[in-house]
């Protein structure tokens, strides 16, 4: 790919990290669709740009997770808890996506369909999420198997087109919490899990190319930046938009695509 395509990729990443509509997938879509990029790649590609929106969410947030290292014992658990399981869920998950994407057998077509499938399945959970809210506990009285779980379903994201705020807000609200705890239980627990995916993916692929040089910096600043002053505008729409009803719209329209490519 080349940069200037990249930036683009950024300014969605930017965008739709905020929003429970996947923006792994549509990274991923983009990529493989318009600027045909090899699949195994593009979910490389979609897994680093995460990087920006959690700088956004660290320079955002960062009094938080400095009094969680340095008095607040109880976040720091929180975090703790949640990164551990988001781990043991999310590295084998994310193994088999790494031989599925590199098998012969995988095609840009039958990736986008698979997106479009799991576009879908987000807009059932945003849809039972909505439906089942009681919004009545607080960040304060979550109990550590909600921590456990809610890692577990961050976890899950790592499949392209599942999203990981939707998936994430949606376990907590249909625990009953409180809405703005939710997306904020939300956005603590993607910097720790970000980094993690990253350094082991690197770790499997032993390919340091493409983050050590400066287009790659530039891109991560153009993502963090975009993300942070998207962010405050983007979750007031998160709640008061229907996401599940673009998440089945986008998911159909995909869906629809794939037939017709597949036909013709």
């Amino acid at each position: 790919m080349n940069f200037w395509q990249d930036i683009i990729l950024a300014f969605i990443q930017g965008i739709l990290e905020w929003l429970p509509v996947s923006s792994e997938g549509f990274l991923v879509l983009f990529s493989v669709n318009i600027f045909h990029e090899p699949e195994a790649s593009a979910f490389q590609l979609a897994l680093y740009f995460h990087l920006g929106t959690a700088l956004a969410v660290l320079v955002k947030y960062w009094r938080d997770y400095w009094d969680a290292f340095t008095k607040n014992r109880d976040v720091l658990r929180f975090l703790i808890f949640a990164t551990l399981a988001t781990g043991i869920f999310g590295i084998p998950l994310y193994l088999l996506l790494k031989n599925f994407l590199n098998s012969s057998a995988v095609t840009g077509l039958i990736l986008t369909g698979l997106i479009g499938i799991t576009l879908m399945i987000t807009g059932l959970l945003l849809k039972a999420g909505k439906m089942k809210t009681t919004n009545q506990i607080a960040f304060s009285e979550r109990k550590i198997g909600d921590e456990i779980l809610l890692g577990l379903c961050q976890g899950i994201a790592i499949i392209p087109g599942i999203s990981r705020s939707g998936t994430t807000v949606t376990y907590l609200l249909l625990r009953g919490y409180k809405k703005e705890d939710a997306f904020y239980m939300s956005f603590l627990i993607s910097l720790p899990a970000v980094i993690g995916a990253v350094l082991f993916d690197l770790f499997v692929s032993q390919d340091f190319t493409f983050v050590f040089n400066w287009e790659f910096l530039i891109l991560i600043l153009i993502t963090a930046l975009v993300g942070y002053f998207s962010m405050g505008l983007l979750l007031r729409m998160a709640r008061k938009l229907s996401f599940d009803v673009i998440c089945f719209i986008l998911g159909g329209i995909t869906l629809v695509l794939v037939i017709i490519l597949y036909i013709f």
